[in-house]
């Protein structure tokens, strides 16, 4: 059943684009919907593949073979498993990609190499680079303004500010790391300031010396 159920995904994509992978489709579903059944599987789909892996692998390995041979459920589960993770990681790479920019939020995409992350309202560089959350109207992220402007001026160091009261985009971005935020501040809230470098951050009111010491500490 095992094999069968990835057949019936594999062949069901490719099948998109050859017909010989549509028969092959319909073959595997059903065998894999006899076996759900408790039925045995007439095509035997799942004993050819076995078949001709073990040929290809007894060309150079007549012990690997063997070893596959003898284990072949087990191998079986282990790739199974190992493919629908992969295909959900793949699918929650495509969410991040669309709604963020990159499909690794905090590390490397190989969509954007460079490390460009993008938002609604602005260009995050993700490695090495700090953000500022902040709320519009909030009196704390106010009273930063201008110590963050003297510390970008002292550091030359430029915090990407993202607005999360009123921009759902910026929001979602800062709910992937409340884990840490937390971790570090022991609570949620504005402003916070964060290094996508080393996922460390400092929240409320800081002085410029203590701003300038996260930023040597996590840049």
């Amino acid at each position: 059943m095992i094999l069968c159920l990835v057949a019936l995904v594999v062949f069901g994509i490719l099948g998109i684009f050859s017909a010989k992978y549509r028969e092959l489709a319909k073959e595997a579903f059903g065998c894999f919907f006899k076996t759900i059944q408790l039925k045995p599987c007439d095509s035997k789909l799942d004993q050819r593949i076995k078949s001709k892996l073990v040929a290809k692998i007894m060309k150079f390995s007549p012990r690997l073979a063997k070893l596959t041979y003898k284990n072949f459920t087990v191998f079986s589960w282990v790739f199974t498993i190992i493919f629908f993770a992969s295909m959900g990681y793949s699918a929650y790479s495509v969410y991040n990609l669309v709604v963020y920019g990159t499909c690794n939020p905090g590390g490397f995409c190989i969509f954007n190499p460079g490390g460009t992350n993008a938002t609604q309202d602005n260009v995050c560089n993700i490695t090495g680079r700090f953000v500022e959350f902040y709320g519009e109207g909030c009196p704390h992220c106010n009273k930063m303004v201008p110590i963050v402007a003297q510390v970008e001026n002292n550091t030359g160091v430029q915090f990407e500010k993202m607005e999360i009261w009123y921009n759902d985009t910026n929001k979602a971005f800062y709910r992937d790391y409340q884990d840490y935020i937390t971790r570090d501040c022991g609570f949620l809230g504005v402003p916070t300031f964060l290094s996508l470098k080393t996922n460390r951050s400092i929240c409320g009111e800081k002085s410029a010396d203590e701003l300038e010491r996260f930023i040597i500490e996590n840049g």
